[in-house]
């Protein structure tokens, strides 16, 4: 007698599930980072601790609004982030909170939202290269949240600004 299951079969549909589900708790990190960039007060900081992606944002709103930021480039950066953040947030849930069931048509599935307190419900199409997609997406805005927190705190730090990727140093340092 061993105590070894036999493997399970691999899953493409949860393994993308699974893959936004990690970018989605990465992307939480890097916004708690940008408010450490934004607003270098660390009671406001614990508090973010336990917050979750909305709030988040909410936050480094609050600080781009509190605290005084004199890189219109830079705040311009953020602010696109930010409004980034708020609609993958919204893509992201319905992905991560949501039932799913084969389509009947075999070419995709469908998430289907819980059922809501009227009884009823909405469903949404999803592929497994949608949610790829997706994924890639909240990555790819990590690293731009990365770089617009790293060039707000710039100025103060005396470090150099950072450009984007494809960009010409020159014209991060504009």
């Amino acid at each position: 007698m061993t105590n070894e299951a036999a493997p399970r079969e691999r899953d493409p549909f949860l393994e993308a599930v699974g893959r936004v589900t990690v970018a989605g708790a990465h992307l939480d990190r890097h916004l708690h980072s940008l408010l450490g960039s934004l607003a270098f007060e660390p009671t406001l900081l614990v508090l973010a601790n336990a917050e979750g992606t909305a709030r988040l944002i909410e936050l480094c709103e609050l600080a781009l609004k509190c605290y005084n930021h004199d890189d219109p480039a830079a705040l311009a950066d953020v602010k696109d982030c930010l409004t980034r953040a708020k609609a993958l947030k919204d893509k992201r849930n319905t992905v991560v909170h949501s039932l799913f069931m084969q389509a009947e048509d075999g070419n995709g599935l469908e998430a289907m939202r819980p059922v809501r307190k009227t009884l009823g419900h909405s469903v949404t199409p999803i592929t497994i290269g949608k949610m790829e997609s997706l994924a890639k997406e909240i990555e790819e805005l990590q690293s731009d949240l990365f770089r617009a927190g790293w060039n707000i705190r710039a100025p103060l730090t005396g470090m150099a600004r950072m450009h984007r990727p494809g960009e010409p140093a020159e014209a991060a340092a504009e």
